[in-house]
């Protein structure tokens, strides 16, 4: 069975994100009933305050605290402004995309959420930081956010793998491959741990082929993709044998399990021709997922 079934979800107590992806986990005395459910369950916030820029990086994303839509306090947002991506809205699709299918996978993730800004907040910001203006006018709408962790420690560089997190290891160097993300490198993890868990972030330049004319004849096959030497668990895991089982078996069950709801949950306004040019690599490289198996360990070896 795929480890992203819901009831191996069930079964390790990881049965958040397909709950939030088809429905959700009616609990009885007797047992556990799945309840299907069409609307998005990832949540809506709007930005109410600002604390600050965060970093001098490509994006640099504001740290915002929200309400949700009873216009209760939700926490504090991470968020990635439509306005301040390099890619425009495929950054955000990539993002949003991204962090779904690592938890599909059972890679923690920081909760994604649709974080809004309205005119009135992108004057405040404006008003304190007039170099941002034109940034925060483009990012009037929706946007990408994550909650802020606080119970996180940065992923040192050259870190070694605790043996409690070496199987998690091996599934996010396999996710990267899936998803081409040359952004989890050895001097830039993009890592948080938390006890025996580590937690991705950052994949704002995942998916790297979308700006592409053609497509790739055989988006599965692994040899071009120099990006993997310098992954952050590449020099760790080579030479090692890897247990791609479960991997392996989720991703032939991507298309018919969650596919289709994560891509029902993007937002129109990002829509762009980014997304089905996602959609077809997931599904061509899911349906010769025992041919990208062999392909990381061909990469490992």
């Amino acid at each position: 069975m795929p480890l992203g079934h819901p009831l191996v979800y069930l079964t390790c107590g990881r049965i958040d994100f397909q709950a939030r992806i088809l429905g959700h986990w009616k609990f009885t005395k007797q047992k556990a009933v799945f309840v299907s459910r069409q609307e998005s369950m990832i949540q809506t916030v709007q930005a109410v305050q600002f604390h600050r820029f965060m970093g001098a990086g490509r994006s640099s994303p504001a740290l915002c605290g929200c309400d949700d839509q009873a216009g209760q306090h939700a926490g504090e947002f991470v968020v990635k402004l439509r306005g301040g991506m390099e890619r425009g809205p495929a950054a955000l699709v990539c993002e949003l995309v991204a962090s779904q299918i690592a938890s599909y996978f059972g890679i923690a993730v920081p909760p994604p959420a649709f974080v809004s800004t309205d005119e009135a907040f992108a004057g405040l910001v404006a008003a304190m930081h007039p170099a941002k203006a034109d940034r925060m006018k483009k990012s009037i709408g929706l946007n990408f956010g994550s909650r802020q962790l606080s119970d996180v420690t940065t992923w040192p560089v050259d870190r070694a793998i605790p043996d409690a997190m070496w199987q998690t290891a091996v599934s996010i160097f396999a996710f990267d491959a899936l998803i081409q993300n040359p952004d989890r490198r050895f001097n830039n993890p993009n890592l948080f741990s938390r006890g025996d868990q580590i937690v991705v972030f950052d994949h704002e330049l995942a998916f790297s082929f979308v700006e592409d004319i053609l497509p790739a004849e055989s988006p599965w096959l692994l040899g071009g993709h120099r990006y993997l030497a310098d992954h952050v668990f590449f020099k760790r895991l080579k030479s090692k044998e890897v247990d791609l089982a479960a991997f392996t078996a989720s991703l032939a069950a991507l298309p018919d399990i969650v596919l289709p709801r994560i891509v029902a949950d993007v937002p129109p306004e990002w829509k762009n021709g980014s997304l089905s040019k996602i959609e077809r690599h997931l599904c061509t490289v899911a349906g010769r997922s025992s041919q990208f198996a062999e392909e990381i360990r061909r990469r490992l070896a």
